[in-house]
């Protein structure tokens, strides 16, 4: 019989535990409130399992939230007695637990849409990132350091990704000394423009390569994709 991990087994229980820990001291508090003639003040706290259960469990905590409420109005009419007063205000209160949960159960249903969209949206870029046939390098505009290249950018030079990152892209494409880089020292533009690329081997490769300015997370970057020229010249030919 396999075994459950207990990472995994704590992970899948450590919020309703939580919640159960909360909510259990948030009513031991409220009987010993009530019992001492304390109305108020202490009533805060219960927010704290109703927002938690709200945000992590959307409607089922707004339902969470309802029962709680219910425990607490029954306290205080079992412990206090019938006071017209007393019995407006936990009423009161109770619809402002229910408020609550409901604002926090909204917020966190667009928070949930926002990372599936930002989860859809990863996974449709990796998807084209690691299939696509050209390569692909993403350089530091300024230290022309690379900061992050595809597979197909690792099959062609026959280097690892991790190999390549924080080396300067002339080591692999378009060879130049420091200071003279087409793009960034000479003002010039590349698309299509045939250049080489070093492999792993020394030898030097013919590709036809385009670099594209762009800004990653406010860093300027230099987007350079490439393809060997036998490839191109296939294609232009089909």
């Amino acid at each position: 019989m396999d075994e459950i991990p207990v990472e995994s087994t704590f992970r899948q229980y450590w919020r309703p535990v939580l919640l159960l820990v909360f909510s259990a001291g948030v009513i031991l508090l409220t009987a010993y409130c009530l019992q001492n003639g304390i109305q108020t003040v202490f009533t805060h706290i219960y927010y704290v399992p109703i927002i938690l259960a709200a945000y992590w469990y959307q409607k089922k905590g707004v339902v969470f939230s309802a029962v709680l409420g219910i425990i607490y109005f029954g306290l205080v009419v079992a412990i206090t007695g019938y006071n017209p007063y007393n019995t407006v205000a936990a009423f009161a209160r109770v619809a402002v637990f229910i408020i609550i949960a409901a604002v926090t159960t909204v917020l966190s249903l667009q928070i949930s849409v926002q990372q599936s969209e930002i989860e859809r949206s990863e996974k449709k870029f990796r998807t084209i990132w690691e299939h696509v046939q050209a390569g692909i390098m993403v350089v530091d505009a300024v230290s022309h350091e690379i900061i992050s290249v595809n597979p197909a950018a690792e099959r062609l030079t026959g280097y690892t990704e991790k190999e390549m990152i924080g080396h300067s892209c002339h080591r692999f494409v378009c060879p130049a000394e420091k200071g003279a880089c087409p793009i960034s020292d000479l003002g010039m533009t590349i698309d299509h423009s045939e250049r080489f690329l070093l492999n792993r081997a020394g030898a030097a490769v013919p590709v036809l390569k385009t670099v594209t300015a762009a800004t990653i997370g406010g860093r300027q970057v230099f987007i350079e994709n490439f393809v060997p020229v036998s490839v191109a010249e296939t294609t232009d030919k089909k």
